[in-house]
């Protein structure tokens, strides 16, 4: 006695397993149709007019965009496609904005860079004129001074040397 519950709507309770319920089940018919449920639209609800007055709700409903300047209802649906390309415009002008900020951020760090390798060069070749300056004067030095002997304990080699 396996009844068919194929076209049921899950959830619902089984079909009438005595024939004459089943019957009048099956004969049952409603006239009504589909048809879309009317929009209701608070904010042209003539109810609710009080609460747009109120100067804190009014100014909280017109920083996000539902009242316009004169205190009237905007129809948010009727103008959602451009609200949407004004945001859209307005996230790309941020974006925008964030990359000046990024890159003008990265070339002053470029330019700090730059000039900390260019000062870091100069103390080098300054070092490097040093010790190249300190061996030319040691070297002037040793070779004005030919004759002069140290004071070590060990014969001079070459300085006065009787065979020549």
């Amino acid at each position: 006695m396996a009844l068919e519950t194929n076209g049921m709507i899950p959830g619902l309770r089984e079909p009438a397993k005595r024939k004459g319920l089943r019957a009048r089940e099956l004969d049952f018919h409603s006239s009504s149709r589909t048809a879309p449920l009317p929009q209701y639209k608070p904010m042209f609800d003539v109810h609710l007019q009080h609460l747009w007055v109120n100067p804190r709700i009014r100014h909280t409903m017109q920083t996000a965009g539902f009242l316009d300047d004169d205190g009237k209802p905007v129809d948010v649906d009727a103008h959602r496609r451009k609200l949407f390309v004004i945001e859209q415009e307005l996230a790309q002008a941020d974006m925008v904005e964030r990359y000046r900020a990024r890159d003008k951020e990265r070339k002053r760090e470029e330019m700090i860079i730059l000039a900390k390798r260019q000062e870091v060069q100069q103390q080098r070749i300054f070092a490097v004129q040093a010790v190249r300056e300190g061996r030319r004067q040691r070297r002037e030095a040793t070779a004005d001074g030919v004759g002069v002997r140290s004071t070590s304990s060990l014969p001079a080699i070459g300085a006065d040397s009787p065979v020549s």
